[in-house]
């Protein structure tokens, strides 16, 4: 996935501040001059004073790169590319997948969800509702102790009270 492109004295230093492993086919290089680039990859150039904002973006890029949940609509079933999933909901007795306005019905239990994705920026905010964290639009203050999330999409959820603590500690806040 990766190919690094720096000086022998700082290679081994960033190599493991960036915890990459390097490989033969790789769409992606990194480097701090650019004169190294190549024409038909991702080139990343930074300097060495930029390092935890790389390691930051290349966390980025191995979570969200990859993983497929499957959804059926009345067209059948699709792909669905976890990054661009706003949320997964549960109503009644299926759990719904929503990508911008469109929903599509999801074999997997919630909580299956939920241990498959929890690398991937999706956090629980209620037993019904799991979000992905990139997709929030606004974070509203809501009554006693709960959040109200405005996805991309314009929909509300609401994180509930017994989810609040692990919400905040996720986004940082």
């Amino acid at each position: 996935m990766f190919k690094l492109k720096v000086p022998k004295e700082n290679r081994a230093a960033i190599k493991e501040a960036l915890k990459i492993v390097e490989q033969q086919d790789y769409d992606y290089v990194l480097t701090t001059d650019k004169n190294l680039v190549e024409q038909d990859k991702i080139n990343i150039v930074f300097s060495m004073n930029d390092l935890p904002k790389i390691n930051r973006i290349i966390d980025g890029i191995v979570k969200g790169e990859d993983l497929f949940v499957i959804g059926y609509s009345d067209m059948g079933q699709k792909n669905l590319e976890a990054k661009l999933i706003q949320y997964f909901i549960a109503e009644a007795d299926d759990i719904y997948a929503t990508v911008q306005k469109k929903r599509y019905i999801v074999k997997q239990k919630l909580y299956e969800l939920e241990e498959m994705l929890a690398n991937h920026y999706f956090i629980r905010v209620s037993k019904y509702a799991l979000v992905n964290i990139n997709r929030i639009d606004y974070i509203k203050p809501a009554l006693n102790s709960k959040l109200i999330l405005i996805m991309e999409n314009g929909e509300e959820l609401e994180v509930n009270r017994h989810y609040y603590k692990a919400f905040k500690k996720a986004l940082k806040l």
